[in-house]
């Protein structure tokens, strides 16, 4: 069963017009196929397909699936855009799979890219939900400061992985001992945090973590924390 982004209206399902093109050219879906509409919500619909054309494909909904593939916990990362935005993207589309539960970019001291396409990025991880069956689209808030994220913090559980020669612990342990919890980690750039920085977030709360023995590119680091999250319970 073949699988779009979409939305709902009444008994209706309406696939995303980028998916329109998709779903009638390359797929060649057919007047009465059953296919699966992601909205990003939680619920997935199970809709039959009654109307094609070029610029639409609707069906009637079929069955509703609250909390499809939903993933425990709340996992929040913010992270530092990589001057190569292509490894961003893969960041996200990884994370999404693994069940992050928010993402938001960051700009730092050592930053490299100063620009940030939101539209893109969203597009690419609604792309990641309907490829790996999640139905909530992870929360991606605006690109801002580092500044801004320590102040507006949340969460329980608060870490900064950098390299710097502090004293930190294993966020893989720390995850395990907290499994329960909601989590903010935060990411470095390629230059990592400053130390002032680094500083700033100790200040707040934020606990100093390693993400192992080896030393990690930005989006490598950030999707070990995915994994470690994923793996906690």
């Amino acid at each position: 069963m073949h699988s779009f982004w979409g939305y709902k209206e009444g008994t209706q399902v309406y696939l995303d017009p980028e998916e329109v093109v998709h779903a009638t050219k390359v797929l060649r879906i057919d007047l009465g196929a059953k296919v699966l509409v992601f909205d990003g919500s939680g619920t997935v619909y199970t809709a039959h397909i009654e109307s094609i054309s070029k610029r639409s494909v609707s069906g009637k909904i079929l069955n509703e699936s609250p909390e499809y593939g939903t993933v425990a916990g709340h996992l929040h990362v913010a992270i530092a855009p990589t001057k190569n935005v292509d490894r961003m993207h893969f960041f996200l589309e990884k994370a999404v799979e693994m069940g992050i539960h928010a993402v938001t970019p960051i700009w730092t001291f050592h930053s490299e890219r100063k620009h940030w396409n939101a539209e893109k990025a969203l597009k690419i991880m609604k792309g990641a939900c309907t490829q790996s069956h999640k139905g909530r689209l992870p929360i991606l808030h605006p690109a801002q400061s580092l500044e801004r994220v320590l102040e507006n913090a949340s969460e329980t559980r608060r870490y900064i992985a950098t390299c710097l020669d502090a004293p930190k612990t294993s966020l893989v342990e720390a995850f395990a001992a907290h499994p329960q919890d909601d989590s903010l980690v935060l990411i470095g750039p390629e230059g990592d945090f400053s130390q002032a920085e680094y500083q700033q977030a100790a200040t707040k709360g934020f606990q100093h973590v390693h993400l192992g023995p080896h030393r990690l590119r930005t989006e490598t680091a950030g999707l070990y924390a995915v994994a470690a999250f994923a793996q906690r319970l």
